[in-house]
């Protein structure tokens, strides 16, 4: 699909008649109330981080927002706290009390009106007018995400009656579906992330570190005003490619025939995050070993791709992800025996220990969606379906992960191939000639659309493109 502009703002989009880029959170407030379904008055209450020193020091930590805070709100400063009124659908935003002798240290507060122009908040409402706030609303029943936030209101307002059940849940559901303005921003940090991927394959050289890819993708996030980062970096060369979340970097990239480098890595800009893996050749050029197993994942993964649409199940997804690779493996000699069998007994398994996806949102494994839903026994003994989206169907402006994978990792492979009553599934002398491949990951960040997806992954995948990517004079 033809690449998206990646200027779009939600002012230009949604608020032309003010004159700040405010995003528009008050529908996420109204999203949330309507989920809590709830006849009686209510008031929703969140506080939101606070500032953070290291360890037995005054050195301030990076702050980063509580991400259901910012869902409501879009405040990434620490201290604020935010209260919604059922009733009158207002939005409370209430800033900390700031001590004088901080002014100097850290500058002046955002006073009343700044703090209006910023943000899609209908009243500001100073720390010390909290209580004074929630006893004129009287709410029946006050809604909180925790028992730690429980406590800090009880001693604000002891007499407020606080849920501590419904108010997650209703967020959870109320992210899993995202607007088209926040559409809009993921799209913009997965353009400047894909950048920077294709930045990593245009410049690797044998010799380099695995922490100076790391620092590498880094730079190039920072070009595209990208500062933050969804995650740790992934940068796995060679063997250590089969471990999923590896995240030391601080080993030399291997330079061996077969070496290849997985990178999962993505930015994050307004709190909104992105994530993209993409596995290239340390030499430039696929050896014909490391080229036959990443295009089994290459297979999978345009297998997938291929179905989405609203309406389509994910463990649909998962058992055809499954099915395409049991069956490539059995093509190449890896598996032997019935791929039926292979797969009721969890072969597959011993390569591909991962869900094919998740959601992505202001966290990269966003909430919402894994509410447990079995259809059938069946569904819940069976080891290739996870508990994201069990029994429920696609939906447009979901945005999703589509991550398959193929794994030699030595410690698994050994438990499957000496557990009683599986050696005779694998062939361990063609097992061996894969093996020093390490491991392959491709990961796309897509959104569901009407009719199909689109896919905002911008990174080429093909071996083809990789390698001349990789050997561009």
């Amino acid at each position: 699909m033809t690449p998206h502009p990646i200027n779009i703002t939600p002012k230009k989009l949604y608020y032309t008649h003010k004159q700040s880029n405010v995003l528009p959170t008050k529908q996420h407030c109204l999203r949330v109330k309507k989920l809590i379904n709830m006849e009686a008055p209510f008031a929703i209450y969140i506080k939101g981080k606070d500032e953070k020193t290291r360890d037995n020091t005054d050195v301030d930590l990076e702050f980063r927002q509580e991400s259901n805070f910012y869902y409501l709100t879009g405040v990434d400063e620490p201290g604020y706290q935010v209260v919604f009124d059922s009733t009158s659908e207002r939005v409370y935003l209430v800033t900390p009390n700031v001590p004088e002798n901080d002014i100097f240290w850290k500058g002046p507060s955002h006073n009343t009106a700044e703090l209006l122009a910023l943000y899609n908040v209908d009243e500001i409402v100073q720390e010390d007018s909290l209580p004074r706030l929630l006893h004129t609303l009287n709410p029946e029943i006050t809604f909180v995400l925790n028992d730690q936030h429980q406590t800090h209101l009880s001693k604000i307002a002891p007499t407020l009656n606080i849920n501590t059940q419904l108010l997650a849940p209703a967020i959870n559901e109320s992210r899993l579906i995202k607007f088209p303005w926040e559409i809009d921003l993921i799209r913009q940090v997965m353009h400047g992330s894909s950048q920077a991927h294709i930045a990593l394959m245009q410049h690797f050289q044998p010799g380099m570190t695995e922490a100076h890819l790391a620092a590498l993708f880094r730079w190039n996030c920072a070009l595209y005003q990208i500062y933050n980062q969804a995650y740790l970096p992934i940068v796995a060369s060679g063997p250590r490619a089969a471990t999923l979340h590896y995240s030391k970097n601080n080993q030399r990239i291997p330079d061996d025939p077969h070496s290849l480098v997985l990178v999962d890595a993505g930015g994050e800009k307004g709190c909104y995050g992105s994530d993209i893996t993409r596995t290239f050749p340390v030499r430039g050029v696929f050896s014909e070993e490391s080229k036959t197993i990443y295009n089994i994942v290459l297979n999978m993964q345009q297998t997938v791709l291929s179905n989405l649409k609203p309406g389509v199940y994910w463990t649909d997804m998962q058992r055809l992800a499954i099915r395409v690779l049991c069956n490539e493996l059995v093509k190449i000699g890896i598996l032997v025996g019935n791929q039926d069998e292979l797969i009721q007994r969890g072969v597959p398994s011993a390569f591909y220990y991962h869900g094919l996806g998740h959601s992505l949102g202001l966290d990269v494994h966003d909430v919402g969606g894994k509410d447990k839903k079995l259809t059938s026994q069946q569904e819940e003994d069976d080891p290739t379906i996870t508990e994201f989206l069990l029994g429920r169907p696609l939906e447009k402006n979901m945005v999703l992960t589509v991550e398959p994978g193929l794994y030699f990792n030595d410690a698994m492979l050994n438990i499957w191939t000496q557990f009683p009553g599986y050696q005779d599934y694998f062939n361990l002398h063609m097992l061996a000639k894969y093996r020093s491949v390490g491991g392959v990951r491709i990961e796309d960040t897509i959104v569901i659309t009407d009719d199909g997806y689109e896919n905002l992954t911008l990174v080429p995948k093909e071996i083809h493109e990789i390698e001349a990517l990789m050997n561009a004079q």
